[in-house]
């Protein structure tokens, strides 16, 4: 097996270890306790499981985190049936996830047009409908975060090499997937159960603490892991061998792809 393939195999199974491993881990996030009596609203509870939502996003990437959220709440749903599918509601939660782990892991990557898109595009679909036109003080704290970001989060892009502004910005990315989660939750329950405004004007001043906190525990976890696997590559004493190694590999494959096949076509059109 050439080296390149085998380097390739390699790569692939590593990634599909830590795949596995973000599956696993969101499967037993499900059985943590929910946060109950925060959002004003009776007998709504919030699962734990959204701040794994955001760390998928963060940590595999807006289409693998989504994917890794999703298939770790299917796992749930078939060890404990009813988990998902008890009400339309919860048929539509593994969305709400899936939905955090994009916006998510699109600003972790840097693609903030599609996660502000994404973002805003819930903040016009809530105005649009006569509930939210009636609350329309309701997604303040979106509105909020939403700013805050655009003014804050164009300064510690900047500052990779600073271990607090790095905090800040996953912070951000962790926050605004939580929201549209919320968001999307929101605008889903008042459809699905006709949810009069003044439902969700007790809610008004007590769904960012519990935002707040998911976020928090999601930025913590990913923080941490980062500055791991940062000390990991850092430590390693072959880091320059490696990359040398790398460039030789790449500078190889370009010789044998690109430039000899090129100078074999030219020497065939002289002849």
């Amino acid at each position: 097996m050439p080296p390149h393939a085998l380097s390739l195999r390699t790569k692939m199974n590593t990634k599909f270890i830590y795949l596995l491993f973000g599956v696993i881990l969101t499967y037993f996030s499900s059985y943590l306790p929910d946060l109950a009596g925060v959002v004003g609203i009776e007998e709504t509870h919030i699962s734990s499981i959204v701040a794994f939502g955001s760390l998928n996003g963060m940590l595999f990437g807006p289409v693998w985190g989504a994917i890794v959220s999703g298939t770790g709440m299917l796992l749930h749903e078939l060890n404990t049936p009813g988990y998902i599918s008890k009400n339309a509601f919860k048929v539509l939660s593994p969305f709400f996830i899936m939905l955090c782990s994009v916006v998510s892991g699109l600003i972790v990557q840097r693609k903030h047009r599609m996660a502000i898109s994404i973002y805003g595009s819930l903040i016009f679909i809530w105005y649009s409908t006569d509930v939210g036109r009636e609350a329309f003080y309701y997604p303040w704290f979106h509105i909020i975060a939403l700013m805050a970001f655009l003014i804050v989060g164009k300064y510690t892009t900047q500052s990779i090499y600073s271990k607090t502004y790095i905090f800040i910005y996953l912070l951000f990315a962790a926050l605004l997937g939580v929201m549209s989660d919320h968001l999307a939750g929101s605008i889903a329950y008042s459809y699905i159960y006709d949810l009069p405004a003044t439902a969700f004007a007790s809610a008004v001043m007590l769904y960012p603490a519990e935002r707040i906190i998911l976020a928090l525990s999601a930025a913590f976890i990913a923080f941490f892991l980062l500055c791991i696997y940062k000390d990991i590559i850092l430590s390693s004493g072959n880091l320059r061998e490696d990359v040398n190694n790398i460039r030789s590999q790449e500078m190889e494959e370009y010789l044998q792809c690109d430039v000899l096949p090129l100078i074999k076509s030219e020497d065939k059109g002289r002849r």
